[in-house]
């Protein structure tokens, strides 16, 4: 597991460098917000179908060799992003991006084949440890590398970096990183949409992955334009924001690594969604009253604390519903409806923020979350229910 974890650090703290700086990379090509945001939807357009395949790939011909092969096309990706001369090299340039990030489901199929039932909340916590992990070093260094006041041609040395610490992935995982034992070594036929459907159809996978969407959903309407949102309110450029991203990412990381998995196994995986969605939302319904850094600061631990039981809870659902054979067509399902919310979300993000103000599209989320309040409510009864003698 812990050559799985250093393997995603390491690929996270790639993406990690170009998130917070992208909008101002973006904007130095005079983009406009919607743009912006559309810069961030066709990484997840990309995902979309990229996603099941990577999957059914990893299930028929192993993990290991798909979680490499995207390493190393992300490297490619990065490089072309550095050396982009316009708008439109950045959207091409970021659309192989995308494509190559559908290891993510390849990452959590590589986890569920070597936890068990009862370990696989805990086990997708701390794979949610190694993405925040990475998003600590990750921005820090973006932060670092581009400057107090960055030009256009600055943020090159950012996406090469980024270039070849993917490269680095790819030659640790060559090196250190084995097949799951627990593979079956029958390799499922080839992906099309109806062995798609007849792999997620049953044990109530399609609710769950619904739910998945709204989160994802909510939590990309905070994030697509969240540079441009700690500009507006709190005067912060380029720097700050990666700062702020350091915070999140610690954050992330110790509540998923430490605190998910225990408070999972004492109150149940329904119960920790419940609490998880109640206060993602209602950190969002809050942003109109940050306007200082102490504000901000307890805002984005609700933002953190509802995304770190939310994400790693409804996966552990997905997958623990699944069979053995499917888990990277499922888990790769899963996560492209999540890259459809994330499609649909930033667009939306985006004319909210040009026409109603930057905390519209929080405030959006906010509300898109209550039905997973709900649905997480009921669940939280069942399993009650189910628990007592």
């Amino acid at each position: 597991m812990f050559v799985l974890l250093l393997t995603v650090f390491i690929d996270l703290v790639g993406f990690g460098i170009i998130l917070p700086i992208l909008a101002f990379y973006a904007q130095a090509y005079d983009a406009t917000p919607v743009q912006i945001a559309l810069l961030v939807a066709v990484h997840s357009a990309v995902q979309i179908i990229s996603s099941p395949i990577w999957g059914r790939l990893s299930d028929r011909y192993g993990r290991k060799v798909i979680l490499l092969s995207t390493l190393a096309g992300g490297a490619v990706a990065y490089t072309w992003f550095g050396f982009a001369t316009s708008l439109a090299a950045l959207f091409a340039a970021r659309a192989l991006s995308g494509a190559m990030a559908g290891n993510i489901a390849v990452a959590q199929a590589y986890m569920a084949d070597i936890t068990s039932t009862d370990e696989r909340a805990g086990g997708m916590g701390r794979l949610g440890a190694a993405f925040g992990l990475g998003f600590v070093v990750g921005p820090m260094l973006g932060g670092l590398l581009i400057g107090a006041q960055p030009s256009a041609g600055d943020y090159s040395l950012p996406c090469l970096v980024t270039a070849a610490i993917s490269i680095a992935a790819t030659l640790l995982g060559l090196v250190m990183l084995r097949e799951p034992a627990r593979r079956k070594t029958k390799a499922p036929g080839p992906a099309n949409l109806k062995t798609l459907w007849a792999a997620v159809k049953s044990n109530g996978i399609p609710g769950i992955i619904s739910l998945n969407f709204l989160v994802a959903f909510a939590f990309t309407a905070l994030m697509v334009l969240f540079p441009l949102w700690c500009q507006d309110r709190l005067g912060w450029g380029p720097r700050q924001v990666s700062f702020g991203y350091v915070y999140i990412g610690v954050l992330v990381a110790f509540l998923q690594g430490v605190v998910l998995g225990p408070i999972t196994r004492l109150i149940g995986g329904p119960r920790v969604l419940f609490i998880g969605a109640t206060v993602l939302s209602t950190g969002l319904l809050l942003v109109p009253w940050v306007d200082d850094v102490m504000a901000f600061a307890a805002v984005t631990l609700m933002f953190s604390i509802g995304t770190s039981f939310c994400h790693p809870s409804l996966t552990a659902m997905i997958s623990q519903r699944a069979d053995e054979d499917n888990q990277g067509t499922v888990m790769g399902t899963g996560h492209s409806v999540a890259a459809l919310a994330r499609i649909a979300s930033p667009p939306l993000a985006g004319l909210l923020f040009t026409h109603l103000g930057p905390n519209w599209p929080m405030l959006m989320g906010g509300f898109i979350m209550l039905p997973v309040v709900a649905s997480a409510a009921w669940m939280s009864v069942t399993f009650q229910r189910r628990q007592k003698p």
